[in-house]
């Protein structure tokens, strides 16, 4: 009990010392000036539309939330060409999903649809869990 109320005055004591001081100490209003930046400032970050294309095993391609399949690379050519120029001005950026047992070859050639169209691609694959 006498430390509790050791603690409790103690506590008094340096709140007291505190606000005094604060009442004592004088605020004033400095003459110094901060320097301004005169560079530009940095440019909005470009902003860029993300196109998701799923590859499932058997090689069917799909798009548009995973709505729409489409079957063959030449056309997701033509429905890839059709949402860049959709997009108009905004850059396009195809993110390419598929599962570690997809074969390589759909994935390779979602890749070459992007690179004959001068898009940029990510690839994704999904790893197997648990072996």
């Amino acid at each position: 009990m006498q430390k509790s109320g050791f603690v409790v005055r103690f506590v008094d004591v340096v709140l007291i010392l505190l606000f005094g001081f604060i009442s004592i100490s004088s605020v004033r209003a400095t003459e110094i000036e901060l320097p301004e930046s005169t560079e530009t400032g940095a440019p909005p970050p470009e902003v860029e539309e993300v196109v998701f294309v799923s590859i499932r095993t058997d090689g069917t391609y799909l798009v548009d939330e995973e709505r729409v399949e489409i079957r063959g690379a030449r056309n997701l050519f033509a429905w890839v060409a059709a949402e860049v120029d959709a997009m108009g001005d905004v850059p396009v950026k195809v993110r390419i999903r598929a599962s570690h047992d997809t074969p390589m070859r759909y994935l390779v050639d979602a890749a070459r649809v992007c690179d004959e169209l001068g898009v940029d691609k990510t690839l994704e694959v999904l790893m197997s869990v648990g072996g």
